[in-house]
């Protein structure tokens, strides 16, 4: 499997650059990854069969900018919202 390509990049709020990588999964298609170090968010995945290269790394550089965007205070929602529990899975609840 050939390496990540780095696609983009941002820098948060408080100055830490983040890099957006897309990677191929044999299993899943392609991956898009907002990394930081060792540290890696699943963006997005493109798991059609005519999926390409070129169109992961578009996406990933649209998202990139929007992070950015946000970012900078010039769009208020986050690109990337925060996980919601699917049907199924467990809900943390306080006691």
């Amino acid at each position: 499997m050939p390496d990540p390509v780095t696609a983009a990049r941002d820098r948060a709020r408080d100055g830490t650059e983040h890099k957006v990588h897309v990677e191929r999964d044999p299993e899943r298609g392609w991956l898009v990854l907002d990394t930081v170090g060792n540290d890696a968010i699943v963006v997005d995945t493109l798991a059609g069969e005519d999926d390409r290269l070129d169109q992961a790394a578009a996406l990933a550089r649209d998202y990139a900018a929007e992070q950015q965007a946000h970012d900078d205070g010039q769009r208020l929602d986050d690109p990337l919202p925060k996980h919601q529990p699917e049907a199924g899975e467990e809900r943390s609840c306080a006691a």
